[in-house]
């Protein structure tokens, strides 16, 4: 007989090797394989629903399978035994370790679910200004990449919306135009009730929502600044030159704009009714003048406007119209904007081209001016029920903005300035035309909203009188159902009538027709009269209209453009701001004889040939009418006007902002 290995000793094989290492651990290697894939499997299990209850039982199987190959090597058996034993003396213990574990395994299994199932994010609605509006859209995405949960959950989906500062006054005055206890209203004009509203400044919040007391809402947290932009003095790159060695660091906007007229320059401003930066620059232009003077002064703008075809309105329509004309020799103007709004053109005019034109603007900053400060301002809604997860929502949006990562949103994104003062800037440094810009901190010039309503009683008196002719298709389309009960021409008749409510007494206006033969068409329906007498007699006017015929859509243009060119013959005085209000639910569809062959190259020529009687051409398209896939556009940009899409649910409000474009209230 062979001797007996030694305790400790490596087994011998026969032919004289050693036996590998598995061959006297076999058990031991599969006892923890098995466990290790009992415990892997469990996980698979809660992580696929479909498969847990299978996979479930094989990890069971192959746990104990593991844990009996364990008790059968000698060595983990005395362990094993050693373990139960103290386990039995040591019970508190054991089961305080054993609920530890289930909890654990309990969180792991919901983080491990969450991520395959995320929950719904919690909806936040903020209200941007209608300028910048894309910007700060894209901002509002990168807050919802950053606030995922660790398994790239979106906590929550921020819905912005734009809008312009008039109908903004008017959805708060009106409470979102919510009956009182009408929970969760919505505008059909604007969109839901905000949670955030991005104030363009501090003073906005005091004009129109200094507490909500009476309009069903009120101010949360008061309000947070979180950017700002500085109103500066645009020049085209060109003529930039020339301005720069007549001016210093300081100058006035006053002395800036004396600087640009001498530099061969016209000053053109967008319109101080629909552009917020257009109303504080107003403030600083009328600081000290007389009445005489602030008629002569918007005089001289709106002047300047007409001589380079730009449209009256926002700031970023205006610059908008300047990239088309720059396309071939930038206008010999000066835009008094924002920062913001020169280096924010590429995403607002995608159509336009711009960034490709040669309309690059450097600005020119007035010493002591006034700017932009963008507020986060945070709303409760009385009828909304308790805050919750929304509130709790809006408000980590706004701590979010002030975080480093919101302020560089912010600078990219929308081109507004960080809290820091600095200009904005992209990865390869500060936005073209910046380089030199001074450090301008948000808030450091606030303005009283004192001031600011002040300058609008001024402006009102102060403005040029609106001359507008209104021209309505009464085809036979305009008889057909608009929505509900109404007619088309009924909901037309009453836009109509909404409209004139924006005319002052010193404005005039009158309303005409257009429907079958070319050659019969447009019928007068109301001559260019004051505008209070046409709001007492239009009414009854107006309700004569019987749809009938064809569309003689471009006669009708031809027609009304040359009537108001007549008005005033030589172009010398030019008091009034001129417009003709084109209103069609269709194409041009004249028929047949005189008048029909007007084409829409004739108007665009007609336009060329009238550019310096100040004329302005509005189309308001509706129904079966587009902008987009007609000739109407270029027809309305060639007499230095707008096309505006609308539906006939709309209809009312397009053309009550129209009209407070061009009336002024």
């Amino acid at each position: 007989m062979g001797a007996t290995g030694q305790p400790g000793e490596k087994a011998e094989r026969r032919d004289g090797g050693s036996r590998p290492w598995w061959g006297d651990h076999r058990t031991t290697v599969f006892a923890v394989f098995g466990t290790v894939a009992g415990i892997c499997t469990a996980a698979m299990g809660v992580v696929d629903r479909g498969t847990s209850i299978v996979l479930l039982v094989v990890s069971i199987g192959l746990f104990l399978a593991g844990l009996a190959g364990l008790v059968r090597v000698r060595t983990y058996a005395r362990w094993l035994a050693a373990a139960w034993r103290w386990a039995r003396g040591h019970r508190i213990v054991v089961a305080a370790v054993t609920v530890a574990l289930l909890a654990g395994s309990a969180s792991a299994a919901v983080a491990l679910q969450s991520a395959r199932s995320c929950e719904d994010p919690t909806e936040v609605a903020v209200m941007v200004p209608e300028d910048g509006a894309a910007g700060f859209s894209a901002a509002a995405d990168d807050f919802e990449r950053d606030s995922t949960t660790p398994f790239s959950c979106p906590r929550y989906h921020v819905t912005t919306f734009g809008v312009g500062w008039p109908a903004l006054r008017g959805a708060f005055a009106s409470g979102w135009g919510a009956a009182p206890g009408e929970a969760g209203a919505t505008s059909l004009d604007l969109g839901p009730r905000p949670d955030v509203w991005i104030a363009e400044s501090g003073a906005q919040v005091d004009i129109v929502a200094p507490g909500g007391q009476g309009q069903g809402f009120e101010v949360s947290d008061g309000r947070t600044l979180v950017a700002g932009s500085p109103l500066v003095l645009a020049v085209p790159e060109p003529h930039a030159e020339a301005l720069r060695a007549t001016t210093e660091p300081g100058d006035t906007v006053q002395e800036l704009m004396a600087a640009a007229a001498a530099s061969g320059l016209d000053v053109v401003r967008a319109n101080p009714d629909a552009s917020f930066a257009a109303a504080l620059h107003t403030v600083s232009l009328y600081a000290d003048s007389d009445a005489a003077a602030l008629e002569a002064l918007e005089l001289d703008l709106g002047h300047a406007l007409e001589q380079a075809g730009l449209p009256v309105g926002t700031d970023g329509a205006l610059l908008c119209r300047l990239d088309e004309l720059s396309r071939t020799e930038p206008p010999r103007v000066a835009v008094l904007t924002t920062e913001r709004a020169i280096g924010g053109r590429g995403a607002a005019c995608p159509a336009s081209g711009a960034g490709e034109s040669d309309a690059a603007l450097v600005p020119f900053y007035p010493g002591a001016g006034l700017g932009l400060d963008y507020a986060a301002v945070r709303l409760s809604w009385a009828d909304a029920g308790p805050a919750g997860r929304r509130a709790d929502a809006a408000s980590a949006f706004v701590e979010w903005l002030r975080t480093n990562e919101g302020q560089a949103a912010l600078g990219r994104e929308v081109g507004a300035r960080g809290l820091d003062g600095r200009p904005p800037a992209d990865a390869d440094g500060p936005l073209p035309g910046l380089q030199d810009a001074p450090v301008i901190e948000p808030g450091a010039s606030l303005v009283a909203y004192t001031r600011v309503v002040s300058t609008e009683q001024q402006y009102r008196k102060a403005r040029r009188p609106a001359r507008v002719l209104v021209m309505v298709d009464a085809s036979a389309s305009m008889g057909r159902p608009a929505d509900g009960d109404r007619k088309r021409i009924d909901v037309a008749e009453r836009g109509v009538l909404g409209a004139l409510g924006h005319l002052s007494g010193s404005d005039e206006v009158g309303v005409w027709s257009f429907s079958g033969a070319a050659a019969s068409s447009p019928h007068r329906v109301l001559d260019v009269t004051g505008s209070e007498v046409a709001r007492s007699d239009a009414p009854e006017r107006l309700g004569t209209l019987r749809p009938d015929g064809h569309t003689p859509l471009y006669d009708a243009v031809a027609d009304g453009t040359s009537y108001l060119v007549g008005l005033d013959p030589e172009g010398a005085s030019r008091r009034h701001l001129t417009a003709l209000v084109v209103l069609t639910d269709g194409e041009n569809l004249p028929g047949d004889g005189p008048g029909a062959e007007v084409t829409a190259s004739d108007l665009v020529e007609s336009a060329r040939a009238q550019e310096a009687s100040g004329v302005r051409v509005y189309v308001v398209a509706v129904g079966e009418a587009s902008c987009q896939v007609s000739d109407l556009q270029q027809i309305a940009a060639e007499w230095d006007g707008e096309c505006w899409d609308s539906s006939f649910g709309e209809l009312e409000s397009t053309l009550g902002s129209l009209f407070g474009q061009l009336g002024g209230r």
